[in-house]
């Protein structure tokens, strides 16, 4: 039998506000891996979290608290002008 599992292996909680996502993709037939590929992307602050993994959204979720959000806003402002 082949199945196809896809976790999140890393989070990287930047002091930017940014978070980096590692997903992992395996394919595993007859419990040995044949196939393993990383994607990795990056969220800011105020990006919707509704696509993750409750438990992951509610960490990002309490990194972003109110002083870093503002933090973050104010640093994106600074560097438009």
């Amino acid at each position: 039998m082949i199945e196809k599992q896809e976790t999140y292996t890393k989070i990287e909680l930047l002091e930017t506000g940014y978070v980096q996502l590692r997903k992992t993709t395996k394919i595993i037939e007859d419990d040995e891996i044949i196939s393993q590929t990383h994607h990795r992307h990056v969220r800011k602050p105020g990006d919707t979290l509704d696509d993750l993994p409750t438990h992951i959204s509610s960490s990002i979720s309490e990194f972003w608290h109110t002083d870093l959000i503002q933090a973050f806003e104010a640093m994106v402002s600074s560097s438009i002008q």
